[in-house]
């Protein structure tokens, strides 16, 4: 008889951060939220978000900051509301790390030796999952589930890996490519990634860290010296691999043309054997981190044509990130207003499509607002379909904005709503429709830059990507 697999449900349990350092066992808390919410829950919603912990043994209530659903893999359930006796309930206890708990590892000297003669460490390492990262997962927007899958990807490769599969039957790397244009987000995807394999991967592995490498301080003025300055960090981590294997490491480097750049462009530069012998150092560094099953490596680039060969061949996971479309944009605009309005920025203001004789069904529509507590701007799918027809309306004014938007890179889009009323504003204070004429006049500007910028790059000969 066939049995199908249970869609698993992904709860994450944050415990409170001590002031005294005091790190919470989390096994046993994570253990004890399991059954607590068996016993006094039937569904549970994703991005749930639960604060109150009543029925909960006192010792583990009193630890607890909040339980968020997270997130569910498998299956074919669309609805986001879940019954439980449905699905197998995954709950992640964790502590957000913070700087004074960065400890430098034995034998990774040279991550704070700086490179190419400035004050720019070769790496960093921050324990996981850290307070600096936290949210920054849930900020990334996208039209395509791409968070869910590579998440979902990495954390079963990781626990395959860890059965100590025989590694000359089942030939992978763990590395992973997240490449697209400028200015999509995949510098904060990979650190986002970073934190939330820590999450998920918390019963396999109780301590995490980030590694990120600084591609560009390996980099060096002395004939051969660049490939030797590879060599070196990547076996600091394979030493760091070694003495903690309870440690999972997650090993990134932005931007990895600058290290994996194709070996036959490289024969007509000015130093071809330097920059070749980099890359050798590089591949053959990566064949030796694959051997230890708590590493996974993540890069980025721009321009994956200008990767080697070799290089491309060992990536497992290549995924590109696109430019935004209406959608995440309209979403980053709402959030950014939104956050703005909670701040006193921006007057609070309601939103409604009403019928102009309410005791009368065949009466035409019309749309108000009015002044709340609050700023709430409708979603993009409720701007679809009940504002889109009033020109006037905030929200159809914010869906032509977002049009207007289209082709800007995503770091402009999140920082326009507040540039904007920074550059075109002398308000301390604004209401929405001019937040709004302030965000297009930005739009505008941001437009024109780009088109000088091209018509520059024609000129010249040359053609820079958005965003660089």
């Amino acid at each position: 008889m066939y049995v199908s697999q249970q869609p698993i449900l992904h709860v994450e349990a944050r415990v409170k951060n001590n002031s005294d350092g005091i790190i919470v066992r989390t096994d046993l808390v994570r253990d004890e939220v399991t059954q607590w919410l068996i016993d006094n829950f039937v569904v549970l919603s994703l991005g749930q978000t639960i604060s109150s912990f009543g029925g909960l043994s006192e010792p583990h209530a009193q630890v607890l900051d909040s339980i968020l659903v997270a997130e569910c893999s498998g299956g074919n359930l669309d609805s986001g509301a879940y019954r439980l006796q449905q699905v197998q309930l995954d709950v992640q206890a964790y502590q957000l790390r913070t700087q004074s708990d960065q400890q430098s590892p034995p034998n990774t000297q040279i991550f704070d030796e700086s490179g190419n003669g400035d004050d720019v460490p070769r790496a960093r390492t921050l324990a996981l999952p850290n307070k600096d990262l936290d949210g920054l997962w849930e900020s990334l927007e996208f039209d395509q589930p791409i968070q869910s899958t590579i998440l979902s990807a990495i954390s079963r490769m990781v626990s395959f890996s860890a059965r100590r599969l025989d590694k000359w039957t089942i030939n992978w790397n763990r590395l992973i490519l997240i490449w697209g244009p400028p200015g999509t987000g995949k510098t904060s995807f990979c650190r986002g990634l970073a934190q939330k394999l820590s999450i998920r991967l918390g019963k396999h592995y109780p301590q995490s860290k980030l590694i990120e490498i600084n591609a560009h301080s390996l980099g060096s003025k002395f004939f051969g010296e660049s490939g030797k300055l590879v060599n070196r960090v990547l076996e600091s981590i394979e030493l760091l691999l070694e003495a903690e294997e309870d440690t999972f490491v997650c090993m990134f480097m932005d931007e990895i043309e600058t290290l994996a750049a194709r070996r036959d462009r490289a024969l007509s530069s000015n130093e071809p054997f330097d920059a070749i012998r980099a890359v050798d150092a590089l591949l053959t560094g990566l064949d030796k981190l694959k051997e230890h099953p708590n590493v996974i490596v993540v890069c980025t680039s721009n321009l994956v044509t200008a990767l080697d060969q070799a290089f491309l061949d060992r990536v497992d996971i290549k995924q590109y990130i696109p430019q935004l479309s209406s959608r995440p944009i309209y979403k980053i605009y709402k959030e950014c207003l939104e956050e703005l309005g909670r701040h006193g920025i921006i007057e609070g203001t309601s939103f409604d499509v009403v019928q102009v004789a309410p005791t009368d069904p065949q009466t035409a529509l019309q749309y108000v607002e009015q002044p709340a507590e609050q700023l709430i701007l409708p979603t993009f799918d409720d701007m679809l379909l009940h504002y889109k027809m009033f020109p006037d309306a905030i929200p159809k004014l914010l869906a032509d904005a977002v049009l207007e938007s289209i082709g800007l890179s995503g770091r402009t889009v999140r920082r326009l709503p507040a540039l904007s009323l920074v550059l075109y504003s002398n308000r301390a204070r604004c209401d929405i429709r001019t937040a709004i004429q302030a965000l297009r006049m930005g739009i505008a500007s941001e437009c024109q830059a780009m088109a000088e910028a091209t018509m520059a790059d024609e000129h010249s000969g040359t053609a820079a990507p958005n965003g660089q």
